[in-house]
């Protein structure tokens, strides 16, 4: 995956994935919802092949996510193609929040990809999702624990789903 880092790059997402995405998102309305994408870096972009929810057990899940940890670390350590996140906005537009950004350290180092999904309240409710991908990017390769906040960006990302 280093090779991909500086680059922008096309997110491919099948449209089984994105449905799942979907039906996550609605199923945990009013909360913000929240899992992870696992896929590939490929020629081109990024490959995601499978979404996994994980509960929000955020203190306010009607406006923040924060991962299970037990479901996080079971991620992190047993599904070798974890490359991304995924969490929704249920009454905002699917782009990153200022509490997104101060939590993006606490995964950036792990993952490629950023998804956020809200609800298109405007044609059927149930049926559709607004999503924009980013891609996790580092400002440094080596940050000291003064820096770390800065360390990370989110660069907009193509979204290609097949």
């Amino acid at each position: 995956m280093a090779a991909l880092h500086g680059q922008q790059n096309t997110f491919f997402i099948p449209s089984s994935v994105e449905q799942e995405m979907l039906k996550h998102m609605y199923t945990s309305l009013p909360q913000e919802a929240c899992g992870v994408v696992l896929g590939e870096a490929a020629a081109g972009g990024i490959r995601i092949s499978r979404f996994q929810p994980i509960r929000n057990v955020a203190p306010n899940p009607l406006h923040h996510f924060s991962l299970d940890d037990a479901a996080w670390i079971r991620c992190v350590f047993h599904e070798p193609q974890l490359i991304g996140i995924f969490h929704s906005h249920p009454r905002t537009e699917p782009v990153p929040s200022i509490e997104d950004l101060i939590a993006l350290p606490a995964y950036a180092g792990l993952l490629q990809v950023y998804l956020i999904g809200s609800p298109n309240l405007t044609v059927r409710p149930d049926q559709q999702m607004r999503l924009n991908g980013y891609q996790i990017q580092s400002n440094l390769d080596y940050p000291s624990k003064a820096e770390q906040q800065k360390l990370y960006h989110l660069q907009p990302a193509q979204l290609c789903v097949t």
